[in-house]
């Protein structure tokens, strides 16, 4: 024991000559007990977050049905109802109104492409589109009289050309007398400028004995422009010079240039009625004549219609005995193919 006492200053004076290197090297990533966050020690657990409330299955039900159905009116009525009933999925219900107009707008742009694939590919012989109207008249009393009416319109639009066909004929005898003999053959083609205004080409061959001649031939071409371009209304103006060959019945024959300025309006008053008017005219140094075509258009079915048509001659400068002015009105059964 008094050995042991007599070592303890020799061990003391030992460890406080014993140089720094020598020291153990503390954790730097410990931290000191006495500095320590308790929080960090000891975290407090998070309480759980409650997961958003899903939409309920019947009217998921519902609206997946809309969606399937492909149209957005629809599709539309029912997430506002959606969300109007189930305010806390109002978020689920947009991002899925989102994704099927996102997808709807994909459709659209393809469906878009390979129409526009097939009208580049089609020959001119097809994509043509029309409709066929005959309507006849017979009358029997003091006045004897049976008319025939018929006419053919054809359109086939392409990607920058519209190529229109009209062929009309008008026939009645009163009385054992010729009353009306027209016809009308007509080839327009149109070739889009922009979204609105476009170049046109005119060829028309008439034929009306009742006034005053055998054959009148048209060639115009100029421009033109849609004023209103709608699904309900459509209303469009076009203007050009033009060539004028008539040739009487009487004999002999006149030419002339002269100019063209017409107009072609359309309106869908209903689902089963629609308004249309084509009016033009030719201005001549010798005679200016207008011809208008008004007609009133009801729906049978989807290919069968109903049409009252008024249609009016007006030339300036008749031959002598001729009337200046020349109506007539036609009821038709219309064909649409």
């Amino acid at each position: 024991m008094t050995a042991a006492l007599r070592l303890l200053p020799c061990v003391l004076l030992a460890g406080a000559a014993m140089p720094a290197w020598a020291a153990p090297a503390a954790d730097p990533e410990a931290p000191a007990p006495v500095l320590a966050d308790p929080t960090l020690v000891n975290p407090v657990p998070e309480p759980p977050v409650a997961p958003e409330p899903a939409l309920p299955d019947a009217v998921r039900a519902m609206l997946d049905a809309a969606i399937a159905g492909g149209k957005e009116a629809e599709v539309d009525t029912v997430a506002r109802l959606a969300k109007s009933t189930n305010p806390e999925a109002a978020k689920e219900v947009d991002l899925i109104v989102a994704d099927f107009r996102a997808e709807r707008s994909k459709a659209k742009e393809a469906e878009a492409t390979a129409a526009r694939e097939r009208l580049a590919r089609a020959k001119i012989w097809q994509n043509w589109k029309g409709e066929g109207q005959i309507g006849g008249s017979l009358s029997s009393g003091n006045t004897r009289s049976a008319g025939l009416s018929a006419g053919l319109s054809l359109t086939r639009k392409g990607i920058d050309w519209t190529y229109k066909a009209r062929a009309q004929a008008d026939y009645q005898r009163t009385n054992g007398r010729t009353a009306i003999e027209r016809y009308l053959v007509e080839l327009e083609p149109q070739h889009r400028i922009n979204g609105r205004a476009f170049a046109y080409g005119l060829g028309r061959w008439e034929s009306d004995r009742m006034q005053g001649f055998d054959e009148r031939w048209n060639v115009s071409g100029g421009l033109g422009y849609k004023l209103i371009d709608g699904k309900a209304m459509s209303l469009s103006l076009k203007g050009g010079p033009a060539w004028r060959l008539t040739e009487f019945i009487r004999g002999g024959s006149d030419g002339e240039l002269t100019g063209l300025a017409g107009l072609d309006f359309g309106w869908q008053l209903s689902p089963t009625l629609r308004l249309t008017q084509t009016a033009s005219t030719i201005v001549g140094e010798e005679n200016s004549a207008t011809s208008s075509l008004t007609s009133l258009n009801a729906k049978i079915n989807s290919s069968l219609s109903a049409r009252i048509a008024y249609a009016a001659q007006i030339n300036s400068a008749p031959p002598p005995g001729i009337e200046s002015v020349d109506t007539q009105t036609r009821f038709t059964l219309v064909y649409g193919f």
